[in-house]
């Protein structure tokens, strides 16, 4: 029975303890409901306090909205369990950060489950993740491009902002669900959104994994079993990072020096997990960190002075004589900074602008778009990587037409640009050289010519892209 697994999944992985205080994340739909039933069944044997939390997203209409609020409330009553409530226009949220609708849902949810747990001093939350949840969530990951991390899927428990979220349902299939609902005749509420194909998860869950199961009827038991595999072979990776990461990395107070000479002993993949558990060990988690941030850190570290600016603007990444500082100083404050790498052909979505960049290589010779958001430029001329970063002083290049090079300051007073925008206008770097001004002026180095064999295209737009080149696809996998 259901509620005997979940006991032995509690047991097993220590998700409970005599006394606690739990908020229990409840929508009204199956997986929640039977979370809810299940915790309540235990709520005696474990002395449990239990506290339901429902939140409204608002990505329905208010009359489906409502029928979930007063099931949930039913739930409420008849189990004698408190409940708070709150609603949040997700979808304006999402269009004001320009997250996808996703991550904005997934970014409020865990805000109003955390304020809720703090409100009632509870030191848990319970989530109704299950092991189909599971299965859907590494095939989401494979498809993106995650690494061992990414792969281990969703852990049964993690700690956020101090408050332990736990999935006592991850071993519990979907299936199991539904026939322990019966079994009480329970008639859950069905949340139409998880129909829509907008969602990426949905398309995961009804339509690629529908298609593996011709090929392999228990795809989802490979999946979930697989995402076990991945987490005890990250289990052991981590003490091997953990153990280098000390014998390599200074951590002081709010910045941690890794010393490039000791780093470059490790093999590559070493190297890497030292430089995520350093960017770990400052942000408290790896959310919105992906392959191309490490490779640009490997970037930086070949080169012989720099910086850059890791997503969230909280983590500035500098290039000194001997090491890699993360954190940063105000002495390091004054080094270029660079925002992302470019990956030519390729997009990326550069979060401190909100503006998605598109290299592409292209036949046609057309020239700048409207509004100047798209340039094209002879490719034979280009040193890569490319890079996007902003104005600093002292930088120079020679405007489309010109002869020389000229001061970038100079420049923005030719082109009557308010000196509080001058430091929002990206540019694009090749080796040490600005190619492009965005928006303004192309360099006359890069122009193209009756010569000219490749020609690369680059444009820039203000919203994301659902793909691998964004942050914002890389990002909604983390549960």
């Amino acid at each position: 029975m259901l509620i005997d697994k979940v006991r032995k999944t509690i047991k097993k992985f220590g998700l409970i303890e005599k006394g606690d205080k739990v908020i229990v994340a409840v929508s009204g739909g199956p997986d929640s409901t039977a979370l809810l039933l299940a915790l309540n069944g235990l709520k005696q044997s474990h002395d449990l306090k239990l506290k339901i939390a429902h939140l409204d997203h608002m990505f329905r209409p208010a009359e489906d909205t409502k029928k979930d609020y007063e099931y949930v409330l039913s739930l409420s009553k008849r189990l004698n369990i408190p409940l708070v409530y709150k609603r949040i226009d997700v979808p304006a949220y999402a269009k004001e950060t320009g997250l996808s609708p996703e991550e904005a849902a997934r970014e409020k949810r865990y805000g109003f489950l955390i304020e809720a747990a703090k409100e009632a001093r509870a030191k848990k939350i319970a989530l109704g993740h299950t092991f189909d949840d599971q299965a859907e969530t590494v095939l989401m990951r494979l498809i993106r491009g995650a690494g061992l991390s990414g792969l281990r899927g969703i852990p049964v428990s993690r700690r956020l902002n101090g408050t332990l979220v736990i999935r006592p349902l991850l071993e519990v299939w979907r299936k199991e669900v539904d026939a322990y609902l019966r079994s009480l005749r329970i008639k859950p509420m069905q949340d139409a959104t998880n129909l829509m194909p907008k969602f990426f998860r949905n398309r995961i869950r009804n339509e690629v994994i529908k298609f593996l199961e011709k090929y392999n009827p228990n795809i989802k038991e490979s999946l979930a079993r697989s995402a076990q595999n991945f987490f005890y072979d990250y289990e052991t990776l981590a003490e091997i990072v953990n153990r280098e990461f000390a014998r390599c990395a200074k951590v002081k107070r709010g910045s941690i020096r890794i010393f490039i000479r000791d780093l470059k002993k490790k093999r590559t993949g070493l190297q890497r997990g030292i430089l995520r558990k350093a960017i770990e060990t400052l942000k408290g988690d790896l959310r919105g960190i992906d392959y191309s941030h490490i490779e640009d850190i490997e970037d930086l570290m070949k080169a012989e002075r720099g910086a850059m600016e890791l997503p969230g603007g909280k983590i500035k990444v500098t290039r000194t004589r001997d090491a890699l500082v993360f954190g940063g100083t105000k002495a390091e404050a004054t080094l270029p900074k660079v925002w992302r790498r470019i990956p030519v052909p390729g997009a990326t979505f550069i979060p401190e602008l909100k503006l998605t960049f598109d290299a592409r290589f292209t036949a046609s010779r057309a020239k700048r778009g409207k509004p100047k958001t798209t340039e094209c430029m002879d490719s034979g001329k280009i040193k890569e990587p490319l890079y996007i970063r902003t104005w600093e002083k002292g930088d120079r290049f020679r405007p489309l037409g010109m002869a020389k090079e000229k001061k970038l300051q100079d420049f923005f007073v030719d082109e009557k640009v308010p000196r509080e925008l001058r430091n929002s206008i990206p540019l694009v770097i090749a080796g040490k050289k600005i190619i492009w001004v965005c928006g303004l002026r192309l360099s006359e180095d890069v122009k193209i010519s009756d010569n000219t064999i490749n020609i690369l295209k680059l444009s820039y737009r203000k919203r994301l892209l659902k793909s691998k080149g964004c942050l914002e696809s890389r990002t909604k996998n983390s549960h």
